[in-house]
């Protein structure tokens, strides 16, 4: 006669029991002669860290003046009822106040630090027919913002142009659209040639006037800081 305590608990098809596996103690089904672990939320093995990417840090600003802003398709004027169309531009050059300056930081070899006072062409569209806020009244409002977007190529030789796509809004500053401030982000465009061909960048743009509009100034001041990879 068998005895109560010698007994399994389990038939023998599918036994119970614990099984150290590493440091871990597992519940173990035992299924015949397979064993399958029963996975629980401490069996988990956590993936190990991505590596880091390659990269350098730019400081880059630029001094141009707008040369040309109307409504796009026609030569009417720029008003806050209308789509605008800015060209900005520098020839660079010697001194200070002219053209793009790029200073890098943590570049390769290959990158290097191009030369100050770069010409450059900035083409700016800022939709003043959609501002972001009005007042019930259909006007504008102190401190409203615009969408903007734009191109900006620089040239850093005479065969290697950066292009940069910029995309933001403009916005008052104060209840006056005598002054615009554009505030945004850049990313490098395919179009980007020569020694810049490869240009990998990301980061931020912002933009001092000018805002198209009559009576408003007609120099810029634009800051670019972030990311730019480039060169073998």
């Amino acid at each position: 006669m068998k005895r109560w305590w010698n007994t399994p608990g389990h038939p023998a098809s599918a036994r119970v029991m614990r099984r150290r596996v590493g440091r871990v103690m597992m519940r173990v089904v035992m299924a015949g002669a397979v064993s399958l672990p029963i996975a629980s939320p401490l069996d988990q093995v956590k993936s190990p860290r991505e590596p880091r990417t390659g990269g350098a840090v730019i400081e880059a600003w630029a001094y141009g003046t707008l040369s040309n802003a109307t409504q796009p398709g026609s030569q009417e004027a720029c008003d806050l009822d209308h789509v605008c169309a800015l060209a900005i531009s520098s020839a660079g050059g010697s001194g200070t106040g002219t053209g793009t300056t790029i200073q890098t930081s943590f570049q390769s070899a290959s990158q290097g630090q191009p030369p100050p006072n770069l010409p450059f062409t900035l083409t700016e569209t800022i939709e003043y027919g959609h501002p972001a806020t009005r007042n019930v009244h259909g006007g504008n409002v102190a401190g409203a913002c615009y969408p903007a977007s734009g191109v900006m190529s620089i040239a850093i030789d005479a065969s290697s142009t950066l292009v940069l796509d910029i995309v933001g809004q403009v916005c008052q500053v104060g209840s006056s659209t005598a002054q615009m401030i554009f505030t945004g982000s850049y990313v490098s465009d395919a179009a980007s040639t020569g020694t810049v061909a490869n240009a990998d960048g990301i980061g931020t743009v912002n933009i001092n006037n000018p805002s198209g509009l009559n009576g408003t100034g007609t120099n810029i001041k634009a800051s670019l800081v972030g990311q730019l990879k480039y060169g073998s």
